[in-house]
């Protein structure tokens, strides 16, 4: 029905009105009542607006106001999900860094002397024990020379010996020299009491002079003979201290020959090479027959059961390096092998790197090798803290959430959220309510990530099905679930 249709109708009807109660009648116009026909054109255009109408109205009843009616009046059917308490672990404030390992010892074994190759008693892998031979270098000419020179050595032992035995003799000689000298004291010291005595009597005219010259020639005698055997004794401790210069003169050059002797028995030591320590034969250039020189390198030799880790710890970390900080040695499953302390730090920077060195001392498991590139986990400290799974972290907007499980009267929700496009429920007080929570997270530590701030331990957080909640979403426990 149009508008215009209507407007008429009314004028129409108005019309009737006022000519029913005799009034103003002259002032409307003379209408002609409406043909049958006109009525059917205008009442169907009615009906199938009231159908519409009625429809939709039918419609929203059904759909919205009956819905919510029923809502309102209905309790919450909660969704079930698994409900934990969050774990107070360890938890280590660490970091990981791109390390290279290093033997302890490791060494090229080179000759000391020249020769010619006669010998190789290893094979590269082999396993050895310190003070094992390895290689021997052919050593004829110096056992040739060390024997001279042991002949050299027991010559001059018998010189020595001979030069000995000359001074025992010259001693025996002046020993008796000093006898004859002390008889000829005695002779001069006799005929001097022997002169002054005839002296004594001369002068008292008892002696002639003739026997006074006797006695004074006598004298002269005795000490003419103690001379001489002053002179003989002097003369044999000279013969004695030449003697002994010859001894000692022997006696160095028995020295040096065995000095020489001793070199050469340690040259002859260097014409085999042994293991300086026990450790793995890693590659042999050498082969039997080569002649080789104090710069040949004849096989290398390494020690694998201490491995010494090389770190390089970035400039913003250096300042909490120390000595005793516990390293572990990671997989690539991120599992730890070895773990050992720190026993060096650099006292200067690299300056390409911008780093500090430090090293740290493992035994290998078996699994390493030198100049190996392994991942090292540095502990700076060990604290309490508090993990939850990973699965039960959601995260909205760039911040991280979790859903705590609490009373509705708790969780500072004013009513349950809609569920499935729905009105919101009646709330319950007393009905276990996910209240979404910020949190900020810390380390991953395996399948859990530690929260540091924003649930405490005796917090309750849903673990699973989160995908399913809102804030302020009915829940129940899984196990509490009808079967």
């Amino acid at each position: 029905m149009s508008g215009e249709d209507t407007k008429h109708s009314s004028t129409v009807e108005s019309t009737v009105e006022t000519d029913s109660l005799g009034s103003q009648v002259a002032d409307i116009p003379e209408t002609k009542p409406p043909s049958p026909k006109s009525r059917r054109r205008f009442l169907i255009p009615a009906i199938i607006v009231l159908a519409v109408l009625g429809g939709v109205g039918w419609i929203v009843f059904n759909r919205i106001i009956f819905p919510i009616l029923m809502f309102s009046q209905m309790k919450p059917q909660p969704t079930f999900v698994e409900i934990s308490s969050p774990q107070t672990a360890a938890i280590e404030d660490s970091s990981d860094y791109a390390a290279n390992l290093d033997s302890r010892q490791s060494v090229t074994l080179q000759p000391r002397v020249d020769g010619q190759i006669s010998a190789i008693y290893v094979t590269a892998g082999d396993r050895v024990q310190q003070g094992q031979r390895l290689l021997q270098i052919d050593a004829s000419e110096q056992r040739a020379q060390v024997a001279s020179r042991t002949a050299a050595a027991e010559t001059s032992a018998a010189e020595v010996e001979a030069a000995r035995a000359d001074v025992a003799s010259a001693s025996d000689t002046l020993r008796s020299l000093q006898a004859r000298r002390a008889s000829a004291q005695a002779n001069v010291q006799l005929n001097q009491r022997e002169y002054e005595r005839y002296l004594d009597l001369y002068n008292q005219g008892a002696e002639s002079r003739q026997l006074l010259d006797q006695r004074l020639n006598a004298l002269q005698t005795a000490q003419a003979a103690l001379r001489q055997a002053e002179a003989d004794i002097q003369a044999q401790r000279a013969t004695i201290n030449r003697l002994q210069a010859t001894v000692s003169r022997n006696q160095r050059a028995l020295e040096q020959a065995q000095a020489n002797i001793t070199e050469g028995q340690a040259q002859l030591q260097f014409y085999t090479i042994s293991a300086p320590f026990t450790g793995i034969i890693g590659n042999i250039p050498a082969k039997v027959g080569d002649f080789v020189n104090t710069s040949s390198q004849l096989m290398t030799l390494t020690q694998n059961e201490q491995l010494e880790i090389q770190i390089a710890i970035p400039l913003e970390r250096a300042a909490d390096l120390r000595t005793g900080l516990p390293v572990k040695l990671l997989d690539a499953n991120n599992k730890v092998l070895q773990t050992g302390r720190i026993s060096f730090i650099a006292p200067n920077v690299d300056p390409s790197t911008q780093s500090v060195q430090a090293k740290a001392v493992f035994p290998n498991p078996g699994s390493f090798r030198t100049s190996q590139f392994v991942r090292a986990r540095v502990v700076w400290d060990v604290g309490r803290g508090v993990l939850v799974p990973t699965t039960a972290i959601s995260r909205l907007g760039g911040r991280d959430f979790l859903f705590i499980a609490v009373p509705f009267k708790d969780s500072g929700c004013k009513e349950f959220a809609a569920g499935q496009g729905g009105p919101p429920m009646k709330p319950e007080p007393n009905q276990l309510t996910a209240a979404q929570k910020p949190i900020k997270l810390g380390k991953i530590v395996g399948n859990n990530q530690e929260v540091l701030e924003g649930v405490s331990a005796s917090d309750r957080i849903v673990t699973s099905g989160i995908l399913q909640l809102q804030n302020c979403t009915p829940i129940a426990e899984a196990s509490a679930a009808p079967k």
